[in-house]
């Protein structure tokens, strides 16, 4: 039987994993019943699904019904969604579904969130960094470790999933000595009236990862985060100095590889030529790699690749999906 979910937050990670999971619905193990949004009334949330410039909800028949939205595929198969508009302690279906989807950002704190474990609920999963959660999950690197006794649960970030398992890979292969991260990131359009600059900012990730694998630390890997003014798809440049160098033939060869049937497997993609970053927009991979920008340097290995931050839903919807199944 599938498992039950509700969802509180319906910004841009919400919209991307409704769209995502709509998409998948009939095969996933798991059905998104409840959506709650403090902020966006049930039609505010309505004309966001039906008007979005990057979230395409075209092939469904889409309407409200009462409190629910409703959602009709080409097939005939049929989604309904209750969706609230309440406060956070208000929420009139907590407790209902088995696992609760926290996509707000409001309730990153392990004690925010563990409000939500009432009821049927089992699990929390929060769609951010969370530095206090029961443990960081990152799929395709430790999400067979879970352990169901872990009740608040962080996906970790975009740039989390994209960093991760990559450098595990290099590690493991190569060893590294040191790393370093340089990302363009993306801001939402309805945010570029006030940020219209560049804006260096930290990165979750230059803490996260030094926390996840134990071969980096702050002495040999930093991460340079830079917003721009910009809405569509984000840049990530990563650089590996390693202990085991290798030529750039082989270097492509075996990453390829593992992109196409290795540990990388679903998690990257590697692109023969630049098409630009638009081309990834909504693309299932944690990051783009452009096989002209992959560079071995002495012992110095740089790859250039496109990800669709706002995207990172689809690691989340494979750490919720291997959660559901129980496996």
């Amino acid at each position: 039987m599938k498992k039950i979910a509700g969802m509180n937050g319906f910004g841009r990670f919400g919209l991307h994993l409704l769209k995502y999971w709509l998409d998948r619905s009939s095969d996933s193990s798991f059905s998104i019943k409840y959506i709650n949004d403090d902020t966006l009334t049930i039609e505010e949330a309505l004309k966001i699904i039906q008007n979005d410039e990057f979230v395409v909800f075209n092939k469904y028949n889409i309407k409200i019904s009462g409190e629910k939205i409703r959602f009709l595929k080409p097939n005939g198969e049929i989604n309904e969604l209750i969706f609230t508009n309440d406060k956070k302690d208000d929420i009139s279906w907590i407790g209902e579904p088995n696992m609760f989807f926290e996509c707000s950002g409001k309730n990153t704190i392990k004690r925010d969130s563990s409000t939500f474990l009432v009821g049927k609920t089992e699990t929390v999963i929060i769609s951010a960094t969370s530095w206090d959660a029961d443990e960081t999950i990152v799929f395709g690197f430790n999400h067979k470790n879970f352990d169901y006794e872990k009740k608040v649960i962080s996906y970790g970030s975009c740039t989390v999933n994209a960093y991760v398992p990559l450098s595990n890979y290099i590690n493991d292969k190569y060893g590294i000595i040191d790393s370093d991260v340089n990302v363009i990131h993306n801001i939402q359009k309805y945010r570029l009236q006030d940020n219209y600059t560049l804006n260096r900012k930290f990165c979750t990730l230059e803490k996260s990862g030094a926390l996840l694998l134990p071969f980096i630390n702050e002495n040999n890997f930093v991460v340079n985060y830079t917003v721009i003014p910009y809405p569509g798809v984000s840049i990530i440049d990563y650089r590996f100095r390693i202990r085991n160098k290798i030529n750039l033939s082989e270097f492509y060869k075996n990453l390829k590889n593992e992109c196409d049937e290795g540990t990388l497997k679903g998690l990257y993609n590697i692109e023969e030529q630049d098409l630009g970053p638009e081309v990834n927009n909504c693309t299932i991979f944690s990051s783009v790699f452009i096989k002209q920008g992959i560079k071995v340097i002495n012992d110095q290995v740089y790859i250039f690749s496109y990800f669709d931050n706002e995207n990172s839903v689809n690691r989340y919807f494979d750490l919720v999906t291997y959660i559901a199944s129980g496996s």
